[in-house]
């Protein structure tokens, strides 16, 4: 009597859970397809895209951030939600604005390298280089360097375009860029270099003037110093994609497979640290920023770069910190556990306590974080997933998912956000989460 309740128990959770899959499903089409600017297409504060591509803006608040975002664009990616036409449009638009040789320099002290790839694109198809630029590229609070991230983000949507395609013919398509046309694979490998790293591949930050910038967008309000996780990992997904995509070049191919496994090699040392009791927790940065990362702890889990021990002990890890509460809430996550020495607020920030990216609860990582707790824990992924789920159903029709939210200061922030529906699913799709 005792298993066959049990077995109807399991067959309950697994309908619920393949319910929650479809309405997530059905929420990141909607969103997605409210975050399109067709060409021609008018957003009130951020004028009219005259790209002649369709392109799409962070979210279905499209006056929120009237731009077209590089890696909120790529965060919809990985699934169904974007077609390969509209896709190799994007990579187009973005192209064009890649700086040639001697790069591009502003004033007060703002560099942009050679080869670079912007932030985001206004819909006249000018380049933002730094987080917070429109009109001006400002004053160097956001970096004196672009992001280190965005480079990446390119390099996924072209990976993304031979994805959907079947083909890797799209590395020969010509292309108008700022030092004339060339090949989208030479964008590509352009962008790739234009990122510096160390020598054990991972990219370094710096406060210092002239020199600092943001390691990814999701933390452009922090300054974190030293090697940083994120890009690196970032870099590796990179490097492992241009390995593939040039398997018919076994120079350029070998060449990029040997840079993401020198890369995978020096991220345990650079950011793991053991905790004891069969846990480990990666730190966010070797400098300022030396927190327990839980974003891009869940990210390196799942894009499987570190050994299978480390893996499963950074997923425990996770586990715990979802069973003790305070690193998530309605199934969206804080950057860094609430507390202890590892946790908090970042050290220098210029977003305040419990707010944005220091102390906001986001839904950017909860597909990653689903699919790292699946590793050592079914029940525990399927209750994160049916927690955000439920959380969507219940703030539907006030605009959830928004960008983040702060249950405990009354905030919910930008409705109708793309990665917050379209990220979650994407990540879940990629780890084969649909049909089973």
């Amino acid at each position: 009597m005792f298993l066959v309740a049990t077995l109807a128990a399991l067959a309950l959770t697994g309908a619920r859970t393949e319910d929650d899959l479809a309405y997530l499903k059905s929420v990141a089409h909607a969103v997605v397809d409210s975050a399109v600017v067709a060409p021609q297409g008018q957003i009130p504060n951020g004028g009219k895209n005259l790209t002649n591509c369709t392109l799409r803006v962070p979210g279905g608040t499209q006056t929120y951030y009237p731009a077209f975002w590089v890696r909120d664009a790529s965060m919809m990616l990985g699934a169904d939600l974007v077609p390969a036409d509209e896709l190799l449009g994007w990579i187009k638009v973005i192209a064009a604005t890649q700086p040639g040789p001697d790069g591009l320099t502003f004033p007060h002290g703002l560099r942009v390298p050679p080869y670079s790839i912007p932030d985001h694109i206004t819909l006249a198809g000018e380049a933002c280089w730094y987080p917070g630029a429109y009109a001006n590229q400002g004053v160097g609070d956001y970096g004196y360097l672009p992001p280190a991230d965005d480079a990446f983000y390119f390099i996924q949507m072209v990976w993304e375009r031979a994805r959907l395609t079947k083909s890797r013919a799209v590395l020969d398509v010509p292309v108008k860029t700022g030092w004339g046309e060339h090949r989208i694979g030479e964008v590509c490998e352009r962008a790739f270099a234009s990122v510096d790293a160390d020598e054990a591949g991972m990219v370094v930050c710096s406060d210092v003037r002239g020199k600092g910038r943001v390691d990814w967008g999701f933390c452009d309000s922090i300054t974190k110093t030293g090697s940083c996780l994120m890009p690196s990992l970032l870099r590796w997904q990179a490097a492992t994609r241009l390995g593939r995509l040039f398997a018919g070049n076994s120079s350029k191919s070998n060449e990029y497979r040997g840079c993401a496994s020198w890369i995978a090699k020096g991220i345990v040392p650079a950011f793991y640290r053991p905790l004891g009791k069969g846990e480990g927790m990666l730190i966010s940065a070797t400098g300022l920023g030396k927190k327990d990362d839980v974003w891009a702890s869940a990210f390196a889990v799942s894009l499987h770069v570190l050994p299978r021990d480390i893996e499963l002990a950074i997923s425990r890890h996770l586990l715990r910190l979802v069973r003790e509460g305070g690193a998530v809430v309605d199934g969206q996550v804080r950057h860094m556990p609430l507390s202890g020495e590892f946790g908090g607020y970042w050290e220098k920030a210029s977003s305040g306590h419990d707010t944005y990216q220091n102390g906001g609860f986001w839904a950017t990582p909860t597909g990653w974080l689903i699919v790292a707790l699946r590793k050592v824990d079914r029940r525990a992924s399927d209750k994160l997933l049916a927690e955000y789920v439920s959380y969507i159903r219940a703030n539907r029709e006030k605009g959830a998912p928004f960008e983040w939210i702060n249950p405990a200061t009354h905030t919910t922030a930008n409705g109708n956000y793309g990665s917050s529906a379209g990220l979650v699913y994407c990540a879940l799709a990629e780890a084969r989460f649909y049909g089973k």
